[in-house]
């Protein structure tokens, strides 16, 4: 909360002027970050990975594609909506999913007693608005899941960089040879791969690589 704000002013002091981080456009040097060079782009990076190893942030991670969707949902005789959410809908599956994955591992902690105020990005609904899921309360205040813009709720571009991190890791495993840059890029990210909670790390080019998903939920 306190050191995002300072990068994203240090970046209109660059020339920028949208407060919000786009990692696949900084990576590419498009639209407002092609008034980079190529240093300034990779210094984001470095600075995103130095607020995750310093902080040790939890990083979990929800993939739901439609086979891993049909499987979950001929397991069991789901309810039809878990509260607005619906079942039958991809996104709301993933987003349930994703709901109780937390809640899981924040039940395993502090003896079951930790809480958290959950926070996710704006697209199901828009900034501003909340839903009350009172099963999951007290583990989630007062059982709400809010929604803002990463614009205004500056933390959410940290879970935007994992998912970055995780994406990217995906892409380059599957490459034959590695240029410089992604040598580079790797080496600046690596060390976030003992953040991801549910995921192992294994070697890749001679990187850690978070690739291998331990997808049980209990």
């Amino acid at each position: 909360m306190d050191q995002l704000p300072s990068a994203l002013s240090y970046l209109q002091e660059l020339g920028l002027n949208d407060p919000e981080l786009h990692f696949t456009e900084i990576w590419g040097g498009r639209g407002e970050y092609s008034k980079l060079d190529l240093q300034q782009r990779l210094g984001i990076f470095r600075f995103m990975a130095h607020i995750f190893t310093t902080y040790r942030f939890s990083v979990l991670v929800q993939t739901f594609d439609p086979d891993n969707a049909a499987d979950v949902l001929n397991r069991a005789n789901w309810p039809d909506n878990f509260g607005p959410l619906k079942f039958s809908d991809h996104e709301d599956l993933a987003l349930i999913f994703a709901l109780l994955r937390v809640r899981l591992h924040l039940k395993s902690l502090e003896g079951g007693n930790a809480t958290a105020c959950v926070v996710v990005d704006e697209g199901r609904l828009s900034n501003g608005k909340a839903i009350i899921l009172s099963g999951l309360a007290p583990t989630f205040c007062a059982g709400a899941i809010l929604f803002a813009s990463s614009r205004l709720v500056h933390p959410i571009q940290l879970a935007d960089f994992a998912a970055f991190v995780m994406n990217r890791w995906q892409l380059l495993r599957v490459k034959d040879r590695l240029s410089k840059l992604d040598k580079t890029l790797l080496e600046i990210i690596s060390p976030v791969a003992e953040c991801f909670v549910n995921i192992d790390a294994v070697p890749v080019h001679g990187f850690p690589k978070i690739t291998s998903l331990r997808q049980g939920m209990s």
